[in-house]
């Protein structure tokens, strides 16, 4: 949530929740990115080129930091 607060109006965040419905897009990204762990973290650039792809937990300030690189 803090990353939320963060950047907020700067990066778009999407939530998808495996066991609901999902939208074509939703769709799209869980067959491209998703390695089959929970829980699981992409990050796009700008292009859709995906920077970092990880499942397991991650330290908030490692994504910080990529995210202030991608906002440069």
């Amino acid at each position: 949530m803090n990353l939320y607060e963060k950047y907020r109006g700067q990066v778009n965040f999407v939530v998808i929740d495996l066991n609901q419905r999902r939208n074509p897009e939703q769709q799209e990204l869980i067959q491209k990115y998703y390695q089959g762990y929970i829980p699981h973290v992409v990050v796009l650039d700008k292009q859709g080129s995906a920077v970092y792809n990880s499942s397991g937990e991650v330290d908030e300030g490692r994504i910080s930091k990529i995210l202030d690189s991608l906002l440069k």
